[in-house]
């Protein structure tokens, strides 16, 4: 049976545009010094959501960014567009870790990156076993 070429889809644009939302969403809540519950509080929103929305995993109604924009007390405009350089959010240490990690994974040979995930699967099993 001869072999049928598939095209690789690229990811989706709405993917991109939930993810864009949610680094201006964290940037504004960070700018304003709010934790994720304080928003959820001010937006009458579950703080779950919240992090959904940040992480780019939700996908909020028109309704629910006029909610966020009232609670962060800004027009709904702000929260469409994008970051500028001077609202980069700030990054935990654990996030700046991660991003640390990730850019060393994609330099990385195939060999050193399966070195890596066996690294990183027995750290996190001998830390599931201390706890």
């Amino acid at each position: 049976m001869p072999q049928v070429a598939t095209k690789r889809r690229n990811k989706p644009m709405s993917t991109d545009l939930r993810k864009e939302l949610g680094r201006r969403l964290r940037a504004l809540r960070k700018k304003r010094g709010y934790s994720q519950e304080e928003m959820a509080d001010k937006c009458n929103l579950h703080w779950t959501y919240i992090g959904g929305l940040e992480r780019g995993e939700r996908n909020p109604t028109l309704t629910t960014l006029k909610r966020i924009a009232d609670g962060l007390k800004v027009d709904l405009a702000p929260l469409l567009g994008r970051l500028e350089k001077e609202e980069t959010p700030t990054l935990t240490e654990r996030e700046k870790h991660q991003r640390l990690t990730v850019k060393w994974l994609q330099k990385g040979s195939d060999a050193t990156v399966a070195l890596a995930a066996r690294l990183v699967r027995a750290i996190v099993q001998d830390d599931k076993k201390r706890r």
